[in-house]
């Protein structure tokens, strides 16, 4: 309808989302590798060309309560695509979903470095206070570009040549916390609401001689603050018959494996978190200055976003969006990717620091015994004995959920082969976002209001990046977690179109 797209096609961001995603224009760039140009015309969304030929129609609201249901087919999911999504060029699975716009609500907890005029000897229960806790309700926008097309590798030796493929994003967050409520809706604002900024590249990489047949995923990362990132993980398996590949069910946010721990450690032991709990991560605790907010937490307790186990494991946030929103997930896939260390099969990734945060370092010099012998940067831990980083990022790590959910989507009366923009069927008090649909009636039309069931595509993602800085405590310099999750639902329409 005419109040939910632009006259230009744009369409409106989902209920609950505060901001759509931004643009990523790269109108004019193409690969050019030598030996040829891949040349990729952009098309106009099918989406945009059906609504401007249909004109207004009049969509149902969110809170109609559901009629009789009616299931519909998985093979009529529609994974979004927009200008420069060609299925014959574009990135093999699983970034073949990573399409269109994307939009939603999440949680960022960060640990920085701060100064207080008085400090607290470090062996109190409260521990030093050299340090503040940032907790963030956020809503998120991911775009993801067309694709770059083959872009060639050249091996050597006894290594051919391979060909990558990938796509271009742009990510952006703002802060929406609102200590009056308790809730993310606090009005998103030109000052002091933005908090991340993220242009970057996803690549599939196919498998080097000794990678033993395993293809990569590989997420490269630039991040204003003075950190590059280079993550990569092996391509999840693919399931035969499943409609996007995924294994049956959501993720099992309970088991160990998708539990976070955002305590501090010991440089290099994880396994050695801090003894103490912190008592900046005590919900409970009021006007604790080393924390923002500073106040007391009740209105966000009471809401259910900022609680105690929210703040040691922040994936209870992507758990909570599921299980407010009743949502019907059917298949997921998932995969990692990690700047890590390096291993038999993966030999690569890392992250890059400005001086800045790096801060003072030893230099790094040749041994006595070989003071000729080159040294391999690449191998030597940071910070090293004797550095003084501000807030160097040392390691990052992010599993990525692509889920196909069943919707609820109450309809009207329509005519045979008009399109209606409608909204999913949510409960009330849920926390995962809204996606709308671009439902097409069948060629008899819709003689009656009725509930249908139809396939969307969500994004759930769970990100640590660890921080160094702080002086030595009693077992060395510590590792700060800082950890970023959200709920994604793609923010132009999904086009689904009714056999009856």
């Amino acid at each position: 309808m005419a109040s939910e797209i632009t006259a230009d096609g744009h369409i409106i961001a989902p209920l609950n989302i505060t901001h759509p995603a931004p643009g990523l224009d790269l109108a004019g760039f193409q690969w050019a590798p030598v030996g040829g140009l891949n040349k990729c015309p952009v098309a106009k969304s099918e989406v945009a060309r059906r609504l401007a030929v249909d004109g207004d129609q009049t969509p149902l609201t969110e809170d109609q309560p559901p009629a009789s249901g009616e299931a519909q087919t998985d093979e009529q999911l529609h994974v979004p695509g927009g200008p420069g999504s060609h299925p014959e060029t574009d990135p093999p699975f699983p970034l073949k979903h990573f399409k269109g716009s994307y939009a939603g609500n999440g949680f960022n907890l960060i640990w920085i470095p701060t100064p207080f005029p008085d400090p607290l000897p470090k062996d109190t229960p409260d521990g030093p206070n050299d340090n503040k806790l940032i907790l963030n309700l956020t809503t998120e926008q991911l775009t993801f570009g067309p694709t770059l097309g083959n872009i060639p590798n050249r091996g050597f030796g006894d290594q051919g040549d391979l060909i990558l493929n990938g796509l271009a994003y742009l990510q952006t967050v703002q802060n929406t916390t609102n200590p009056e409520t308790g809730k993310g809706d606090k009005p998103r604002s030109t000052e002091g609401s933005g908090i991340h900024f993220e242009p970057g590249v996803w690549l599939r990489v196919p498998a080097a001689n000794f990678q033993k047949g395993r293809d990569t995923i590989c997420r490269m990362a630039s991040i204003p603050h003075g950190t590059t990132i280079n993550a990569q993980g092996f391509v999840p398996e693919k399931v035969n018959g499943s409609v996007i590949g995924g294994k049956p069910g959501g993720p099992d946010f309970d088991s160990k494996a998708l539990t976070l721990n955002t305590q501090p450690f010991v440089i290099g032991e994880p396994e050695r978190r801090r003894q103490i709990f912190l008592r900046q991560m005590d919900a409970e605790r009021r006007n604790d200055t080393r924390r923002e907010p500073s106040g007391d937490l009740k209105p966000f307790r009471d809401s259910g976003r900022i609680t105690t186990d929210i703040i040691r494991n922040p994936n209870l946030v992507l758990k909570n969006a599921i299980t407010t929103s009743n949502l019907n997930i059917k298949e997921t896939i998932t995969f990692t990717v990690t700047s890590g260390n390096p291993a038999e099969e993966l030999n690569a990734g890392g992250t890059a620091n400005i001086a800045f945060l790096a801060g003072p370092q030893a230099p790094v010099v040749a041994t006595e015994e070989d003071a000729d012998k080159p040294t391999k940067g690449v191998t030597i831990l940071s910070p090293g004995e004797g550095d003084k980083p501000n807030a160097h990022a040392d390691f990052m790590t992010a599993t990525f959920f692509i889920e196909l959910v069943e919707y609820d989507v109450v309809v009207g009366k329509m005519a045979p082969g008009s399109t209606q923009i409608l909204l999913a069927s949510l409960p009330p008090g849920a926390r995962a976002p809204t996606p709308r649909f671009a439902i097409t009636a069948p060629p008899g039309g819709v003689s009656e209001r009725k509930t249908i069931k139809v396939p969307g595509i969500q994004i759930q993602y769970s990100q640590n990046v660890n921080l160094n800085f702080g002086p030595p405590v009693t077992d060395g310099m510590l590792t700060w977690p800082h950890v970023s999750v959200a709920t994604l639902v793609p923010t132009d329409p999904q086009p689904f179109t009714m056999k009856e």
